[in-house]
């Protein structure tokens, strides 16, 4: 196998011996019989649609999950290097014109090697109960690896405390609170809390905040294995009992000791205490182990909702029942500098080689990796594949390059795709008309799970209708295409007719794209029935090949299915000689936050005599400006390539218009001003989350600290008025 070859030799060396491997896949995947396809010398686009949806195979995307998940490729290790250099040897033998390892140097965050993390029950004689090192084997021979690392939490602070425990449910902002109410004091506690509803990242904040000096998560049988335990892995996709889900709490993204600007040899780096990471131990157990502590908690009971999964009744605590109990949580982390790659390969495009449509998935996995993310590592290879037979079958190329970015340590805080848009914002904030993210191609098989700007909106839909159906059971139910299903089984709550779109919200490598530079995004994936909860197996040791290969997709159908998409949105955007953006469902979709502003928060606003009535304008003016551009568009000479750029530049200029290069309050690693996580939960997006974020807090806030926050609320509006204005005025040629 490939990585312990690494653990022996430089990454260098690494490289040269995967070429062996390379030439032998080369064979398998690109060397076969050629197929005929009647294509004319000079291709329609519907032929080049055509090509592209249709030529995906299934077992190729399979090939390369194998092989890219026999072992570890943890962010910033020879692992992950030697995999990025196998993802460029595989792009220059598919024939990318330009193929570019980006190096960053970065701090990233590894257990120790020989003293595991812990969680223990400790009475005044020593120890009574510890936690397991790492999850045990189940099913897939390289589950056993000795490589495989202690179970961890990126970025948890080191340490050894020891205290009374409180269980905090989902470790919500109102879970703290109710908490409070109840009169349960966190301080110098250590809080117990189960994943399922935020981010980690948000738990660990505000259990530090509120003096807490460690935290436990798990992962609640509840939400993760529903059906029980006969129905765990390997027999389905829910969690089984031995499962510690990896993960980072680091709460901003990119690399923590150069905010705001790339990590390259120039930068300047913040001293490591002045970094936004925790200062506190956190540790994942299993849900296994979470019994032992929940079981022995004393203290009032948890009220209905926050009762679990476990045959044991949750209760508040401070503390356990039997005398001098106590629960002791050690943490051996350490936190290292450490270099991560990023690789790109580029397909250069014919009329305006200038003008960038990336896509990209992270290559860098907690453990195995064979669903977040080498699911998408795998359709995107193939997808590149694809491209690049039509090319070289055909001669064809896209109008616009296609860019394909493999991202190295996104699992710790999408590093290496916010080093790269700090590094190149300049040029993408110009060039780039979207980034198109493939995280994980599955977590399921029912239907498709789609986040996107608005301003996708239509080409997403399209692109979800020209893509067939991967189950068998919903074509003989009379739903040919993805499209379909997705509008079925996961309707827009507000307009049922239309399949649910989702915020962009972080998590992912779309964040540097969306939120900071204006660029439209969009993620997708085949998910399961269960919309509570992301990936049941999420950042675990049994995201295995075998998974996937047995449960998840078996013959990868849905995996060809989320590939043709990702494949024909972006062919749509490179080809389309006008960009196919949605205006009007923007347009829509600001008119129903500002709605819900206003019947959420109407009265509080009113009550400050704050006047809504710019705020309000501001989108009609963007609607009137909307309306005057689509009707210019009925005179536009499409044979003139300058009138057809400038046009397109005006189109790729709205989006821009909503960042603001001061940030949300309170936030500057958050720009834009229409949709952003909550600062409540970083995985989630949310309308207008600056002024809904500052009104939230002003329902809550004692009486002597709303003024500041009133002034905070009226200034941002202010702001967002501004960029609501300037969205309506690049659709213009005037300059006022």
């Amino acid at each position: 196998m490939w990585q312990g070859f690494c653990r022996r030799s430089s990454p260098l060396l690494c490289a040269g011996g995967l070429a062996v491997i390379i030439v032998i896949v080369g064979v398998l995947l690109y060397h076969g019989e050629p197929k005929e396809h009647s294509l004319k010398s000079r291709l329609s686009y519907e032929n080049v649609e055509d090509y592209v949806i249709n030529s995906i195979e299934p077992q190729n995307i399979r090939q390369f999950l194998r092989l890219i998940t026999q072992g570890p490729h943890l962010g910033g290790t020879l692992e992950e290097h030697a995999l990025g250099e196998w993802i460029a040897d595989t792009w220059r033998e598919q024939g990318m014109d330009e193929v570019h390892l980006v190096p960053y140097d970065v701090l990233l965050s590894y257990p120790s090697t020989s003293k595991p993390n812990l969680v223990q029950l400790i009475n005044k004689d020593g120890m009574v109960w510890q936690s397991a090192a790492k999850q045990k084997p189940l099913y897939a021979p390289e589950e056993a690896l000795p490589e495989l690392p202690y179970t961890f939490n990126g970025y948890a602070s080191p340490g050894n405390v020891t205290g009374d425990v409180v269980f905090a449910n989902y470790g919500q902002e109102q879970d703290f609170e109710y908490l409070a109410q109840e009169g349960v004091s966190i301080k110098d506690k250590i809080v117990i809390a189960r994943y399922g509803k935020i981010f980690r990242a948000n738990i660990a904040q505000m259990a530090e905040d509120r003096g807490a000096v460690g935290l436990v998560l798990f992962s609640d049988p509840k939400d993760y294995a529903p059906r029980g335990s006969d129905f765990v892995y390997p027999h389905s996709y829910f969690m089984p009992p031995s499962a510690a889900p990896f993960g980072t709490i680091m709460l901003s993204g990119g690399d923590p000791l150069t905010p705001f600007y790339p990590a390259v040899e120039s930068a300047f780096q913040i001293p490591e205490e002045e970094s936004p990471i925790p200062r506190i131990p956190v540790q994942a157990i299993s849900y296994e182990d979470a019994w032992h502590i929940l079981s022995e908690m004393k203290g009032a009971e948890a009220p209905g909702e926050w009762q679990g999964g476990l045959n044991v009744t949750y209760r508040l605590g401070p503390g356990l029942r039997k005398d001098g109990w106590k629960v002791s949580l050690e943490v051996n982390n350490a936190n290292a500098r450490a270099t991560t790659f990023n690789v790109i390969g580029v397909i250069k495009g014919q009329v305006e080689p200038d003008r960038y449509v990336l896509l990209g998935n992270h290559y860098d996995a907690w453990l195995l990796g064979a669903v977040d993310p080498n699911s998408g590592t795998a359709a995107m290879l193939e997808l590149s594949r694809v491209f690049l037979s039509l090319q070289n079958e055909t001669g064809w190329r896209p109008r616009r390059s296609l860019v394909f970015c493999a991202w190295g340590a996104e699992e710790y805080g999408m590093l290496g795709s916010v080093e790269w848009t700090e590094q190149f914002g300049k040029q993408l904030a110009d060039r780039a008309v979207a980034y198109l993210n493939v995280d994980m191609a599955i977590e399921g098989n029912y239907t498709l799970r789609t986040k996107s700007a608005h301003i996708l909106t239509d080409a997403v839909y399209a692109s979800a209708k020209k893509v067939r159906n991967p189950d068998a059971d919903e074509v003989a139910a009379g739903r040919p295409t993805v499209y379909d299903t997705w509008a079925v089984r996961r309707p827009d709550p507000q307009r049922p007719h239309l399949p649910h779109l989702q915020f962009i919200g972080s998590g992912s490598d779309y964040k540097g794209f969306q939120h900071n530079l204006g660029i439209p995004c969009m993620d997708t994936r085949y998910t399961h029935d269960n919309v509570t909860i992301g990936d049941p197996m999420y950042h675990t040791l049994y995201e295995t090949f075998e998974l996937v290969d047995e449960v998840y997709d078996r013959g990868f159908h849905f995996h060809t299915a989320v590939t043709a998409i990702w494949g024909h949105l972006a062919l749509t955007l490179a080809e389309a000689k006008i960009l196919p953006f949605s205006l009007d469902a923007y347009a829509d979709f600001i008119g129903r936050a500002q709605e819900n502003i206003e019947d959420d928060f109407g009265s509080l606003i009113a009550s400050q005599n704050i006047s809504m009535e710019y705020f309000t304008d501001a989108l009609e003016n963007f609607k009137d400006s909307i309306a005057n551009f689509t009707s210019s568009l009925s005179d536009l000479d499409l044979n003139n390539p300058l009138a057809v750029r400038h046009v397109n530049d005006q189109l790729m200029m709205v989006e821009r218009a909503f960042i603001d290069r001061h940030g949300l309050p309170g936030r500057p690693e958050y720009n834009h001003v229409i949709a952003a996580p909550s600062k409540f939960d970083a995985y989630g997006g949310t309308a207008f989350a600056g002024l809904v974020d500052t009104l939230a807090a002003i329902s809550e806030a004692p009486e002597d600290d709303q003024k500041k926050l009133w002034r905070t609320f009226a200034h941002h509006l202010a702001a967002v008025t501004h960029h609501m204005n300037t969205a309506g005025k690049v659709l213009s040629d005037d300059l006022w």
